[in-house]
């Protein structure tokens, strides 16, 4: 993903937050890349792989990829409730 951010996006600075709550976990990419036209990169089988390839696995989750695209401030999010994000670690996060 950040190899996309410099390469495709010429983005100079990159914020990714990932943020755990008892019932979810998202993560947020934004960047101050020259945007793109989401429609149309994820309509056309030689662009946008790396997004349809997260939109189909949060597809299969029931959840949705968030891609905002403008000129100077791309941000895509992802949230996937806790019990479907990661079934095996939560028992982990209580040993500790």
């Amino acid at each position: 993903m950040l190899n996309n951010i410099t390469r495709h996006a010429k983005a100079t600075r990159a914020v990714l937050t990932l943020e755990v709550s008892k019932h979810a976990v998202s993560l947020e990419i934004v960047d101050n890349g020259q945007g793109f036209d989401v429609p149309a990169v994820l309509s056309d089988p030689a662009r946008g792989l790396g997004l349809r390839n997260m939109r189909e696995r949060l597809d299969t989750l029931g959840e949705k990829l968030r891609i905002d695209s403008q000129l100077g401030c791309i941000a895509i999010t992802a949230a996937v409730p806790w019990p479907l994000a990661a079934p095996n670690l939560q028992g982990h996060a209580d040993a500790h």
